[in-house]
């Protein structure tokens, strides 16, 4: 299949999502309706992606909307709170609501980042944005490379992908070079990488990266518009047929 004819394919793909003719669901990111600026809001997108891996995400959001809603719990999404609870009772209000499923390496992820958060960045994910300048780039550096220890699993390629696609959609921060975003390649992802005809047989997701930016230059859309449409598009089946 030619370029050309790939993304006649894919912009009518895309169109087809934003005319809500692909089924979503209703509610995937479940939040709790913060101030889209505020510190809280920020948190709440930033320390649950960090966990969000091998596992439902659907399901993952309800279980974090569930501790946060919830007095005894909430205090996990404050870094300044959680560095003064013990490991213990950090782990067992992760587990209440299921959001920590691996409880011992989630819990040490989520006291990582937190103290990461509350040492360096006055408790505050706004912070690690500004100090890359709200750049795409140099955030992604800063995560995956020169600061990746201070960011376990949030610094990993898919992962700092994806927590940029969250804070993207669901808060008011204004990125630069945002065409340098993934389109987070999981496996609805690669899935419909394949049946698009992007590349033939089992794909990577260093492969998919590469296939779609490569792809989407010089067009109007970017790696990280595709993303929810190709994961809504699989998860239906890959109906309607482009």
């Amino acid at each position: 299949m030619t370029k050309k004819k790939t993304l006649e394919k894919v912009f009518r793909l895309h169109k087809l999502f934003h005319e809500g003719k692909i089924p979503t669901l209703a509610q995937h990111e479940v939040n709790p309706e913060l101030n889209k600026g505020s510190r809280e809001n920020y948190l709440y997108f930033t320390l649950p992606p960090s966990i969000n891996f091998q596992r439902n995400s659907p399901a993952m959001w309800a279980s974090a909307l569930k501790t946060y809603t919830d007095p005894e719990t909430n205090y996990l999404f404050s870094p300044e709170k959680v560095v003064k609870h013990s490991r213990n009772s950090i782990q067992k209000d992760l587990i209440k609501y299921r959001l920590a499923l691996q409880t011992n390496k989630h819990t040490d992820i989520w006291i990582k980042i937190s103290e990461t958060l509350a040492k360096y960045y006055s408790g505050d994910p706004r912070e690690v944005l500004k100090e890359a300048k709200y750049n795409v780039i140099e955030i992604l550096e800063n995560l995956q490379n020169v600061k990746k220890s201070l960011f376990p699993y949030l610094g990993g390629k898919k992962l700092s992908n994806y927590w940029l696609f969250i804070l993207n959609k669901f808060t008011d921060v204004k990125l630069k070079n945002i065409a340098m975003l993934s389109v987070i390649p999981d496996t609805h992802v690669l899935q419909s990488t394949v049946k698009l005809g992007l590349h033939n047989g089992a794909v990577t997701a260093e492969i998919a990266d590469k296939l779609w930016r490569d792809l989407l230059v010089g067009t109007d859309l970017y790696p990280v518009d595709m993303h929810p449409v190709l994961w809504n598009w699989s998860r239906n089946n890959f109906q309607p047929e482009v």
